[in-house]
């Protein structure tokens, strides 16, 4: 997987377990700063919620991803290269069991040292503060070398289901599988973030391999989300990325 702006993915998964009767969301974030390796980066996103899908479509970058909660899939489209590369709750969660069991113990003490232990976790409710004119709480979260800061509306709600939304949490950390080790360490950032109440609105990332970024809330909408919005693209080339991963891990084993 390209990894692209980190907290992007960060605020489209890592919100607290949604509520049926809540309204559609859809909140546009704006971003800055360096992610990994130092590459810099702004950009405007704009993320939509229904209980039957999440979509943050990348309005600079023309990346998107996409979950589909019902089929239990997350599409990541290109609408440059005009792809969409597919993957399911199952096969991610496959794929980082995979990388984890094939680490040795040499490999998993060097990596540690770039990124740190993902069980030295510290998660500390700070003071609260106001974003896009909502009261958010804000929280620090530390894993290993990663420092993440979030505001979170913890009266703004999801209209996911919950047992829906537990699995993208599940299924977003995943998404590092292809990382390498540090894959350990943002499983465990999501685990911690989806126990915060509420949506996050603004968050501050760093302290892993050069990155710094920051994303805020610019404007929130509750109106209903027409469902042509979440349509795959016509003719675009269709990837089955977890069926890749499962070969990649057969020939491994």
């Amino acid at each position: 997987m390209k990894i692209r702006l980190l907290s992007a993915l960060l605020l489209a998964s890592a919100v607290a377990v949604g509520s049926l009767a809540a309204n559609d969301l859809k909140i546009t974030f704006s971003s800055k700063g360096k992610g990994l390796l130092g590459s810099k980066s702004a950009t405007t996103e704009i993320h939509y919620y229904t209980p039957e899908h999440n979509l943050v479509q990348g309005v600079d970058s023309k990346l998107d991803t996409m979950v589909d909660f019902p089929k239990g899939m997350t599409y990541s489209i290109d609408h440059k290269k005009k792809t969409v590369s597919m993957i399911s709750f199952e096969d991610a969660m496959a794929a980082l069991d995979g990388m984890n069991a094939a680490q040795g113990k040499g490999l998993g003490a060097m990596m540690g040292g770039l990124f740190g232990d993902p069980n030295d976790c510290k998660v500390e409710k700070l003071e609260k503060e106001t974003v896009a004119g909502r009261e958010c709480q804000v929280w620090h979260i530390v894993v290993g070398k990663l420092s993440m800061v979030l505001s979170a509306d913890p009266t703004l709600k999801m209209p996911v289901p919950d047992a829906s939304y537990t699995k993208m949490i599940q299924a977003r950390a995943t998404q590092f599988a292809n990382a390498g080790p540090m894959g350990a360490v943002w499983k465990r950032l999501y685990e911690e973030m989806s126990k915060i109440k509420g949506v996050p609105l603004k968050t501050h990332m760093s302290g892993m391999m050069g990155m710094d970024v920051a994303s805020e809330a610019t404007r929130i909408e509750t109106d209903p989300i027409p469902a042509a919005l979440f349509a795959l693209p016509e003719g675009y080339k269709v990837e089955d990325a977890g069926k890749k991963l499962r070969e990649q891990m057969a020939k491994a084993n």
